[in-house]
């Protein structure tokens, strides 16, 4: 009796081996199947990329109207045409363009992307902007976007439709199917799950690395551009003192030991430079606000200066609005106030004052540093505040480029801001605006 009951458990068993595996992978193969068609869902969502052409082309078409008036340049206008063009090479893609072709606006949208392209020399001149032939062309391209986006949103309506009835019919399926395994699709659920989050955290992982790889590499270009003529002068000095040391008389290298060490000192600057962009672009400088003497404040940034300059003169004038005492962070007003004054007097004759000025006024505090350098040619007046951006008339003089970047990236962080006015062969004035 035992052996015959051994007999049948064995054929038993591999029957419910048999239905269990065939319940599992009939449950399976149905959530796959649902999961392949959300995957394809989200797959052939293209309104977010037509989208995005449509705005490329109306932002393209207000650059053109602000460079009729002279609001904007060339510069302008490249990036907004630069814009446009990707977002017209995106939607002209393999499954993007399958896409419109189904939707019957494939050949109206590259028809009109051709003239667009056809008019690059145009769209890029802004001295060109006589009639309406282009905003005629961005409009024709914004509106056949539009109608492409709302066939597609039709379609993707439709689609969703049809996707929850099929979804409602599998999900039936599927609860007949794992009633007598619902522990193991659960854990199978859970592993799915956990494999699908953790494909998009590697995916997000992955474009946050090359986003963060090509950032760097930019920036170290940026930089190794800078350290080449410090070194340079380091190297030309050497050479000449291991060349003719013997001959050379001390005045002679004392010059040329100076010279290497106002590289050194350059080099340095530019380090320190970069390595507070980093911090600062990374988040890692937190500004702590106390209260602070306005008057020790600014009398402190002036003597460090004098400090370092003893022949140079900074007149120092407070209004009678400014109140005693300001709230921000001591350390990056320093700051702030030590390279706008370093700028000042690196840039100003070496027998003409700058000025620091404070008022108040509808609770600001206005610091305003003023020098009587060679100031800003008017077209680079935009880019004083991008890093490593020195300008045309300043090439002889000593600097990173990174100061006035900084300083404003510090008044923003307190609150304030950095604006610049100046006149070419007359001076600068640079004005910090921060909240009382």
């Amino acid at each position: 009796m035992t052996g015959r009951r051994g007999l049948l458990a064995y054929p038993l068993s591999m029957i419910g081996v048999v239905l269990f595996a065939g319940l599992l992978v009939f449950a399976l193969w149905r959530l796959l199947d649902q999961e392949a068609d959300l995957r394809g869902t989200a797959t052939d969502n293209m309104l977010w990329t037509i989208s995005q052409a449509q705005v490329a082309a109306y932002q393209l078409d207000a650059a053109l109207g602000r460079a009729r008036h002279g609001e904007v340049g060339d510069d302008s206008l490249r990036l907004r045409y630069n814009v446009l063009h990707s977002r017209m090479a995106l939607l002209e893609a393999g499954p993007q363009a399958r896409y419109l072709e189904t939707l019957g606006q494939r050949a109206e949208i590259e028809r009109i992307a051709d003239d667009i392209r056809s008019q690059e020399t145009a769209f890029l001149d802004a001295s060109a902007q006589t009639d309406g032939t282009l905003q005629v062309l961005l409009d024709s391209y914004a509106r056949a976007t539009g109608r492409a986006a709302n066939a597609a949103m039709v379609t993707q309506l439709e689609q969703i439709g049809g996707l929850l009835d099929r979804q409602h019919g599998a999900i039936l399926q599927v609860i007949g199917a794992i009633t007598a395994i619902v522990a193991i699709g659960t854990l199978i659920s859970w592993r799915m799950l956990s494999s699908l989050q953790a494909e998009y955290r590697a995916q997000v992982s992955l474009t946050r690395e090359r986003e963060m790889r090509e950032a760097y590499r930019g920036f170290v270009a940026l930089v190794a551009h800078q350290f080449q003529t410090p070194l340079a002068a380091i190297d030309s000095s050497m050479q000449r003192i291991l060349r003719k040391g013997a001959a050379m008389t001390r005045d002679e290298i004392q010059q040329r030991a100076r010279r290497v060490r106002g590289s050194v000192a350059q080099l340095t600057d530019l380090m320190r430079a970069t390595r507070e962009s980093v911090r600062l672009d990374a988040g890692q400088i937190d500004m702590q606000p106390t209260t602070c003497d306005v008057c020790k404040e600014l009398d402190t940034a002036r003597r460090s200066q004098l400090d370092a300059h003893p022949e140079r003169t900074i007149h120092l004038e407070i209004g009678e609005s400014v109140p005693a005492m300001l709230v921000a962070d001591p350390v990056l007003l320093q700051q702030i106030l030590d390279n706008l004054l370093a700028n000042a007097l690196a840039y100003s004759p070496p027998n003409e004052p700058v000025a620091m000025q404070a008022e108040a006024s509808a609770g600001r505090l206005l610091i305003s540093v003023k020098d009587r350098g060679t100031g800003i040619p008017p077209a680079e007046m935009p880019m004083v505040f991008e890093p490593f951006f020195r300008t045309s008339n300043t090439t002889q003089i000593a600097g990173s480029g990174m100061g006035l970047h900084l300083s404003r990236q510090l008044a923003r962080l307190m609150g304030g801001d950095i604006r610049a006015q100046s006149s070419p062969g007359v001076g600068s004035t640079f004005v910090l605006d921060v909240p009382l």
